[in-house]
């Protein structure tokens, strides 16, 4: 059965462990469980699950437990959350200040619970991938980092939506640059122009739209790991919410303490995000580099997606592979020159790069043709992703270097996914299948 994420329970309470790896595995995770402290201490630094849940634990203090995988090179990249039975504030200050990644009520909904689960999990795999892209650059005769685990020290830009954002400003004054936009309208403008790390939006009457908000930003492809925090009233449907894309929600009248406490720890991974997005740059160098495209090149490509099939195999995982080719370069090229067929070929990749997760990786693979690698993304994910690629590729007039009109390009996509029995030859030619 293929696994979303292998998570480990760590908790003294069996029967609360049992039932709570139960309701994991209806979502799609695998989970293991350890009594006591020892033991998922021991089984972490062996097995590096994707993530960690902490009940109570077996030798006292759960943060202080939390600590110790945080102060451990083997664990400390791997995210750790608190699982209680409700929210305590000086709690969730302490998990802020010793650099866990959540504190999650365990008697929350299914909807909350996998909501929340899904961008730790999705960190996990940022780390999992910048530690095999990093293996695999060495193999190429290139340094690369293999481990993230802070993120850069530099204040972060808070940005507060809503017509009751002076109370949420006071609370996190001294905490970064905080901006307030008083209407949804205001915030879409303010997004447009600088980034933010994280988004809190409360207003005293919730404005018709909110909800569409969140969704529009959670489709943008610039802005889709934007977290989000909705400060929701009593008519809230925060199961609503979180699928229409807010992180958090929380209920008025709601403790100044865990309100800072959830705003900072989610700024916190979007800077560990942005650190990542930047190591899992070390790999792409002079030796693992197309010349022509900029994207990684074929021999790369091909050992890199060697390994990770083997890995999706042996670990029941998801791993995507797509396909993008725009024969029309070809045209471009006898019309216009091989510089602009140059240009045109590395827009389209750039263009690709850019429509996708970090984790993610683009590679050249034959003329006017790349290869895309999603690890841990179904298929129904990946097709979502190709068309939305493909669809902004074939509407996007292409600006090329002394071409005094606007090109287009003709796109051809091809997806797949990995199985038991696959190479990887199998794999390419699957999803090759239509390009030819």
């Amino acid at each position: 059965m293929i696994r979303l994420a292998n998570v480990l329970i760590i908790d003294a309470n069996a029967d609360r462990s049992a039932a709570l790896k139960e309701r994991l595995a209806r979502g799609g995770y695998h989970s293991g469980v350890a009594l006591t402290a020892a033991q998922g201490m021991e089984t972490a630094r062996t097995e590096h699950p994707d993530l960690v849940l902490i009940g109570t634990s077996d030798e006292g203090d759960a943060v202080d437990l939390g600590c110790r995988f945080k102060g451990e090179p083997d664990t400390a990249d791997i995210p750790v959350v608190l699982a209680v039975d409700r929210l305590v504030a000086e709690q969730c200050g302490r998990c802020l200040d010793n650099g866990l990644d959540d504190v999650l009520n365990i008697g929350c909904d299914d909807a909350e619970l996998f909501a929340r689960m899904r961008p730790l999990v999705r960190l996990a795999t940022m780390h999992a991938e910048l530690r095999h892209r990093a293996a695999m650059a060495r193999r190429f005769g290139v340094a690369a980092r293999a481990r993230m685990t802070n993120a850069e020290d530099t204040p972060p830009a808070i940005l507060i939506i809503g017509d009751d954002a002076a109370p949420v400003a006071a609370i996190l004054d001294g905490c970064g640059d905080i901006v307030q936009a008083q209407t949804l309208y205001d915030a879409e403008e303010l997004l447009v122009r600088r980034n933010f790390d994280a988004a809190v939006l409360s207003f005293a009457q919730e404005p018709e739209g909110l909800l569409s908000f969140c969704s529009q930003v959670r489709n943008n492809p610039r802005l889709f790991n934007l977290p989000m925090v909705l400060l929701a009233g009593l008519g809230t449907d925060a199961a609503d919410a979180y699928r229409r894309g807010a992180t958090r929600v929380l209920g008025r009248p709601v403790e100044p303490l865990i309100l800072k406490a959830a705003v900072l720890t989610l700024v916190r991974r979007q800077q560990l995000r942005w650190s990542i997005r930047g190591a899992l740059n070390d790999s792409l160098a002079d030796a693992t580099r197309d010349p022509v495209t900029g994207a990684y090149g074929r021999a790369f490509l091909e050992a890199y997606l060697a390994s990770r099939i083997e890995t999706a195999k042996s670990q029941d995982r998801h791993l995507a592979v797509v396909f993008f080719a725009a024969p029309n370069i070809d045209v471009v090229r006898q019309q216009f020159g091989d510089d602009a067929g140059l240009h045109l070929t590395q827009q389209v990749g750039q263009w690709i790069t850019g429509l996708l997760r970090a984790e993610d990786l683009t590679a050249s693979f034959k003329s006017n043709e790349f290869c895309v690698v999603l690890p841990d993304t179904p298929v129904h994910e990946a097709e979502v992703v190709m068309h939305r690629i493909a669809g902004v590729l074939a509407y996007t007039d292409f600006a090329v270097r002394e071409v005094y009109q606007p090109i287009k390009v003709w796109v051809q996509v091809g997806c797949t996914v990995i199985g038991a029995g696959d190479t990887l030859d199998s794999v390419i030619a699957r999803a090759r299948q239509n390009l030819d």
